[in-house]
């Protein structure tokens, strides 16, 4: 799976970002102070990888967590249950999974 894709997700007055997957790679941004990077694999018609989520200046995770600036890397697995459509990434976090609404902008 490979491209560049716009993602939205729920959280009280919406958020998104963008992300680039290409060859096992994943990195990006969003508009809560996220910046992250990690990797994936293919696992049948999905992907599933893990994300290093750090926010430098502090900042709101995708779960509407407060994030101190300073604190520490956060790790993140997710998955994409079907890669060909590529819609929507599940993550999972460690109390409540989070649909990403993902739109192909580009091809890599």
């Amino acid at each position: 799976m490979r491209g560049f894709f716009r993602m939205d997700y729920p959280r009280e007055g919406g958020a998104g970002g963008t992300v680039i997957l290409t060859d096992g790679a994943i990195a990006g941004w969003d508009t809560g102070g996220c910046f992250f990077r990690g990797s994936y694999a293919d696992r049948g018609m999905g992907i599933e990888g893990e994300l290093a989520m750090d926010f430098p200046n502090g900042g709101v995770s995708v779960t509407g967590e407060t994030i101190a600036k300073g604190r520490p890397v956060i790790r993140m697995p997710f998955k994409i249950a079907n890669a060909a459509r590529a819609e929507e990434m599940v993550l999972s976090a460690p109390q409540v999974d989070i649909a990403v609404r993902l739109t192909r902008v580009s091809a890599l």
